[in-house]
């Protein structure tokens, strides 16, 4: 089991990774959704603003409580609730280091029995408070790496045909 005071450091750091990474980078490029029904960078951000509460903090505290059923998430909600892509980044980024603080404030606040609780998710069966805990920064840094291959994309119209192609090649 990876300490509570790890995870709850990698997610406390996803906030400043965003914001080293991001700043140089042109805001219409953020803003932009790479294909219809996909999320753009700013969206991603948005996400993990809203999962931190509601995906995370809501379900682990649930468990803990007793709850039997762990309540449904739906990511899409989010992104049609709020239009992220018209925040600015900077904006975005302070939103989720405050969600993050309290995140690891509600980590701190747990122990190895509270991680053991486990409820039912009715599409996948039974699972602890420590699997989401673990899921968390996980699933952080599957959008971190989202994010990432978006901004590849962008790069890719400047190259020759000689590049992609090798490119290309030195993936598979």
């Amino acid at each position: 089991m990876i300490e509570l005071s790890a995870i709850a450091a990698t997610l406390d750091s996803t906030p400043r990774v965003l914001q080293h990474l991001l700043q140089p980078i042109d805001p219409e490029l953020l803003a932009a959704r790479p294909e219809p029904g996909e999320w753009c960078v700013l969206e991603v951000i948005g996400h993990l603003i809203a999962t931190d509460r509601d995906a995370f903090r809501h379900r682990i505290a649930s468990i803990v409580a007793g709850e039997p059923e762990i309540d449904a998430f739906d990511p899409w909600a989010a992104i049609k609730a709020r239009d992220f892509a018209a925040v600015d980044l900077d904006q975005l980024l302070a939103e989720l280091s405050v969600e993050r603080e309290a995140s690891t404030t509600f980590l701190g606040s747990l122990s190895q029995s509270d991680l053991n609780r486990t409820a039912n998710y009715r599409k996948h069966g039974v699972f602890t408070a420590g699997d989401f805990v673990h899921e968390w920064p996980f699933h952080d840094q599957d959008h971190l790496q989202q994010i990432l291959d978006l901004l590849k994309q962008s790069y890719l119209p400047h190259m020759t045909e000689t590049m992609r192609a090798a490119l290309a090649a030195a993936s598979v």
